[in-house]
């Protein structure tokens, strides 16, 4: 039998960590939680796929869109209509409260309702009889292992399938069903269906067991996404092959600048590397890029990333001739090349208007109230206007010698 397994959608998730989007990217982005069902109905029908399984965090939160429930349902209905049968479960994000549904199912999907383990059957057009275990959520977490609640293999069925949403026993947090993959593998099922890693992962070969990942990442820790997974179960064996369905992309890479001898060289390689890299159409690539070697490139290259220009100079032109399918969304530079500066996470903006506060006579005084007030200090200095201007920009001089503040580094 033919599987077509993904999980964790996250439908109505925003994409996290962008700020000061383009606008015809943020319309794009707008779909993209959308489209990527509609391409997973897509690829089911085009595969002829016996089932269609969701094994959990579909949606982002229980308590989900009216918009994106009725889209859900009507792309739904397409496989439906194509004689294609969905099971699906709720994870720690989607827990299942049945009233919190807008819309009827429809008939075509099973629907696992209950952290109590059930197993479902059915028969697919070649006439197997297939049996499906699996539970779930409730609420935002399970701390048990509900292995021990699932069968052995029904030794009536031609292919027994089990699906679980959560997380190996080694892991640290046991709130997310935390289950062995020892005990996983003694139910002596054909295929195991996780669900609730984002980073796709084949845990095991003999059986199967896949976390197809996040089919859309949401945040740039996401981008080893390889979409759904494609399942060829038999008993006793099972192959898989992952097919893409995101339409945005999170990319990294490295640059070293050691050929360029000067600020226009710099520019004129990043713009032709970054190009290069853009290949698919109709695909936005959300990118941020790590520069290396430049040091030697002086102070006026310096002071063009500490400003943000040179992020806001290859924005704008990767946007322009990337056909705005490519968004530079970070740049950062090797603490090594800077001089070992440390690098803060914080808006520019907000040094310059800290500062601007600190002018205040009342804000500065109260400041420095123990030191102004220190006899010896007050006897050689006077605090005034032309003194408070000189302290602040003697401040920012030192702070720019030390840090690189700059948004978006992690």
């Amino acid at each position: 039998m033919k599987v077509l397994h993904t999980a964790d959608l996250h439908l109505d998730r925003s994409f996290e960590g962008l700020k000061k989007i383009p606008e015809m990217i943020y319309e794009k982005m707008q779909q993209a939680n959308q489209n990527t069902v509609s391409a997973i109905v897509d690829i089911a029908i085009k595969n002829q796929v016996d089932v269609v399984i969701f094994a959990g965090d579909t949606f982002h939160q229980s308590h989900t869109s009216i918009r994106t429930q009725a889209y859900f349902i009507d792309e739904m209905k397409r496989l439906e209509q194509a004689d294609i049968p969905v099971i699906m479960t709720f994870g720690n994000h989607d827990y299942y409260v049945a009233e919190r549904y807008w819309f009827e199912f429809p008939e075509n999907i099973f629907l696992f309702q209950s952290e109590q383990v059930e197993t479902h059957y059915f028969m697919t057009k070649n006439q197997e009889k297939v049996a499906v275990s699996s539970f779930s959520y409730e609420h935002p977490w399970i701390n048990e292992n509900k292995l021990s609640d699932f069968p052995v293999k029904d030794t009536t069925v031609d292919i027994h399938i089990g699906i679980y949403h959560g997380d190996t026993a080694v892991n640290e947090q046991q709130n997310y069903a935390p289950f062995s993959l020892s005990e996983m593998k003694a139910k002596g099922y054909d295929y195991w269906a996780l669900g609730h890693i984002h980073q796709p992962q084949v845990v095991s070969a003999n059986p199967l067991i896949v976390y197809p990942g996040t089919p859309q990442g949401h945040t740039k820790k996401e981008r080893t996404v390889q979409g759904v997974s494609l399942v060829s179960v038999e008993a006793g064996h099972a192959t898989v092959r992952f097919e893409s369905v995101a339409e945005i992309v999170w990319q990294h890479a490295d640059y070293s600048l050691a050929e360029a001898t000067n600020l226009q060289d710099a520019l004129t390689f990043l713009a032709t590397a970054l190009l290069a890299e853009v290949k698919v159409v109709n695909q936005i690539v959300l990118k941020e890029i790590n520069l290396e070697k430049t040091s030697h490139l002086g102070e006026e290259f310096k002071r063009s990333y500490e400003s943000g220009e040179l992020l806001h100079y290859l924005q704008e032109m990767l946007l322009r001739k990337s056909n705005h399918e490519l968004f530079l969304f970070q740049v950062d530079i090797s603490v090594d090349d800077f001089d070992k500066k440390v690098l803060i996470d914080a808006d520019p903006e907000l040094l310059r208007q800290l500062e601007k506060n600190y002018l205040q006579s009342e804000i500065f005084t109260n400041t420095l109230q123990e030191l102004i007030q220190n006899p010896l200090f007050s006897s050689v200095i006077q605090v005034d206007k032309e003194w408070r201007q000189r302290s602040i920009e003697q401040a920012d001089q030192k702070i720019n010698e030390d840090f690189v503040i700059q948004e978006g580094q992690p």
